[in-house]
């Protein structure tokens, strides 16, 4: 029998593709999910953000303090919409106690007692009782008298009297008012126009039952004005 093309061994069978060349083999390559270098900056990213978290608390070493939303004049009961809450970094921690803690309410029935402006931070010391309709007004003349240059309304004094007879001199000073509140006080006027300074005083009704007697001991001597409390 005949054989058409030359050699059987070359022959393909009909209807079966020429085989290509063989497909590169790739090896597997290990996940990025597992390089050791990825997990060291994982690391360190995690405690980048800690160690922000951390200097940031530390930096905010502020304090909730109330402050004057408005003008508030003396004799005014203070309310809750006068005042605003204003964080303030103390240099000595110890100097916010002196300062109503803005997280806490405003004490209710005390009069504040001299005029607050506002922006300015609520002192403790500028809220006081009320005085009582009942309250002797006393004015106190202070010439030649010693008192303590920033006094202000709503401060209390220990009200002493110091004879001027030189013979009288020799005895102790005479209490004559204890722990009285500060009602009025002209000392700045007064050291402006050269008048005789005078500060009114109120006296609860005790205090008044011995009025004449008082009021005579400031003739008799001069006046020293000592703040207590405070």
């Amino acid at each position: 029998m005949a054989r058409v093309g030359g050699d059987t061994a070359s022959a393909r069978p009909v209807g079966v593709p020429e085989a290509g060349p063989a497909p590169a083999v790739q090896r597997l390559r290990s996940s990025r999910w597992r390089d050791p270098r990825l997990a060291v900056g994982v690391v360190f990213v995690a405690a980048s953000v800690v160690l922000g978290a951390r200097v940031l608390a530390a930096a905010d070493d502020t304090v909730a303090v109330w402050s004057l939303g408005n003008d508030v004049p003396a004799g005014s009961q203070l309310t809750s919409g006068d005042v605003t809450v204003s964080r303030v970094h103390f240099e000595n921690a110890a100097d916010a106690a002196h300062y109503f803690d803005g997280d806490a309410e405003i004490p209710s029935g005390l009069v504040v007692d001299h005029d607050l402006a506002a922006g300015e931070l609520l002192a403790r010391s500028a809220l006081a009782e009320p005085v009582s309709r009942a309250t002797s007004e006393v004015p106190v003349p202070l010439t030649d008298g010693v008192y303590p240059a920033d006094l202000e309304i709503g401060d209390r004094v220990d009200i002493w009297v110091t004879p001027t007879d030189e013979a009288a001199r020799r005895r102790e000073s005479d209490l004559v008012f204890h722990d009285v509140p500060v009602l009025q006080a002209n000392l700045s006027d007064a050291a402006l126009s050269g008048t005789t300074p005078v500060v009114v005083v109120g006296l609860d009704s005790d205090q008044a039952a011995s009025l004449d007697e008082d009021l005579t001991a400031f003739e008799t001597g001069s006046v020293t004005l000592i703040r207590v409390g405070g």
